[in-house]
C-alpha cells in the first residue's frame, strides 16, 4: 500500500509558479533584448523544490540552470530538463582515480557543461572526451576579487591555451562571482567589474569567437545593466526574494513559498508551568498553547525558539520554549477559536508579515538563502496555482 498517497502531509511547502514566471519576467525586463538567463537552481532550488521550479523554468524559455554538484545536475537531467546545465562546483580534480573517472564519465554521459577554475582534472576531462569522440563543454571561472572558485588573472593565459589546444574540449563560456552586488557600497562591486573587462581583454587574442559571458547575480541583475554581457545568472530573484532592501518598492518580487502545517495538540497549563526543553519559557498566567509537528529537523531553526510568530485564520501565535528537533509549541492563549488541525502559516508569501522569509532572515540574523535552504526533506513540496 503507497501510504504516502492515502495520508495527509504535516508539512506542507505550497510552491506557485505563476509567481516563478512573473520573477523571470522582471528579470528579463531588466536586461536588454536577447540575454540569455542562466538559473541557479541548486540545493534544491534554494529549497524550494527543484521538481517543480525545474520544469516551470523550462517552460519560460530559461536557457541555463546552473546547479552546484554533479548529483544535482544528473537529477535535473533525470527530471527532464534538455537545455544547457553548468555545474558550478570543482569537481574534477575530488578523489581518486575511479573516482574521477566516474564524476567525468557522469559529464560527458548527461552533457554537463564543467566549471573550470584550474588545470586540476583537466586532462582527464581531455582525455575521456576524446577516447568517446565528444566534446566536454566547459566554462573557466575567473577570480575578480571574491577570493573563493575561479582562477587568478596570471594563471589564466595558459589556462584558457590548454583548453583551446584540446581539440575534445570546446571553451563555451567565462565568468566571475560578485562579492557586494547587494550592497549600497558599490566600490567593490566597480572594481570586479572592470577587474572583468581587464582579464577579458587580457584574453581577448585566446577566448574563441561566440563565448558566452557572465558576471551578474540576482542583484547586479536588477541593477548594474553593464555586467550584463551574454548571460546573468540569477538565483534568489527568480523565487521572489529581494537581494538588497534598497530594491524594496523599486522590483515587483513575488515570493513564491508558503509553508504550513497543522496543529496536533491543543492544552491548558497552569501558571508557572514551562514549555520546552531548559523551561526557557514559563506560563505567567494560566495558558493555552498549541503544538506544531515541525523542529530544527525541518529547517525551522532553533534560533526561533522565543523568537518568530505563525499565522492562524484568527491571528498571530507566537512560538514559546525552544524548538526541538520535531515540535515547536505556540502560544494560543489570546486565540481561543483555534482548535486541533487548524492549518498554521509557518512562513508566509506576504513580504509584510512577520513570519516571510524576509522578516525570519533579519529577525535571525541571517539572509533569505539560509531561510529557505534549510527547509528538510520531511516537508511536501506542492505546486499552488491560485495566482494570488
Amino acid at each position: 500500500m503507497n501510504y504516502h498517497s492515502t495520508m495527509r502531509s504535516d508539512l506542507v511547502a505550497h510552491i506557485d509558479p505563476a509567481r516563478v514566471a512573473h520573477n523571470v519576467g522582471a528579470l528579463r525586463s531588466a536586461c536588454r533584448p536577447g540575454t540569455k538567463l542562466c538559473a541557479a537552481i541548486k540545493a534544491n532550488a534554494y529549497g524550494h523544490g527543484v521538481r517543480i521550479i525545474a520544469p516551470a523554468l523550462e517552460r519560460l524559455g530559461v536557457e541555463m540552470a546552473a546547479l552546484a554538484t554533479i548529483p544535482e545536475a544528473v537529477e535535473l537531467r533525470e527530471i527532464g530538463w534538455a537545455r544547457p546545465i553548468l555545474v558550478l562546483g570543482s569537481v574534477l580534480a575530488i578523489g581518486d582515480a575511479a573516482e574521477r573517472s566516474a564524476r567525468v564519465d557522469a559529464i560527458l554521459e548527461h552533457d554537463l557543461t564543467t566549471t573550470i577554475s584550474s588545470a586540476a582534472g583537466l586532462d582527464d576531462l581531455t582525455a575521456a572526451a576524446a577516447k568517446r569522440r565528444t566534446l566536454a563543454r566547459v566554462h573557466l571561472k575567473t577570480d575578480t576579487g571574491l577570493g573563493r572558485q575561479g582562477a587568478m588573472p596570471d594563471d589564466l593565459p595558459e589556462l584558457v591555451a590548454q583548453i583551446v589546444r584540446a581539440p575534445s574540449l570546446r571553451l563555451t563560456g567565462i565568468y566571475s562571482h560578485f562579492a557586494n552586488a547587494d550592497l549600497a557600497d558599490r566600490a567593490m562591486t566597480q572594481q570586479q567589474l572592470d577587474e572583468f573587462h581587464r582579464q577579458l581583454t587580457q584574453l581577448s587574442d585566446f577566448l574563441p569567437a561566440g563565448v558566452t559571458r557572465h558576471l551578474a547575480n540576482s542583484a547586479a541583475a536588477l541593477t548594474l545593466p553593464e555586467s550584463h554581457f551574454e548571460m546573468i545568472r540569477p538565483g534568489l530573484a527568480i523565487y521572489g526574494y529581494l537581494p538588497a532592501e534598497s530594491l524594496a518598492g523599486r522590483v515587483d518580487l513575488r515570493p513564491i513559498l508558503r509553508l504550513t502545517a497543522h496543529i496536533t495538540l491543543t492544552k491548558r497549563i497552569p501558571t508557572g508551568h514551562g514549555v520546552g526543553y531548559g523551561h526557557t519559557w514559563k506560563a505567567q498566567r494560566p495558558s493555552r498553547i498549541g503544538i506544531l509537528p515541525i523542529g530544527y529537523a525541518d529547517g525551522f531553526v532553533r534560533r526561533l525558539s522565543n523568537n518568530a510568530v505563525v499565522g492562524t485564520q484568527h491571528g498571530d501565535a507566537p512560538i514559546i520554549g525552544r524548538v526541538s528537533m520535531d515540535q515547536t509549541a505556540i502560544d494560543l492563549t489570546e486565540l481561543p477559536a483555534v482548535a486541533i488541525g487548524d492549518e498554521v502559516v509557518l512562513i508566509d508569501d506576504r513580504r509584510e508579515r512577520p513570519n516571510s522569509v524576509e522578516s525570519l532572515a533579519r529577525s535571525l540574523g541571517t539572509i533569505s538563502y539560509e531561510v529557505t535552504c534549510l527547509l528538510g526533506q520531511r516537508i511536501d513540496r506542492i505546486v499552488r496555482n491560485d495566482n494570488a
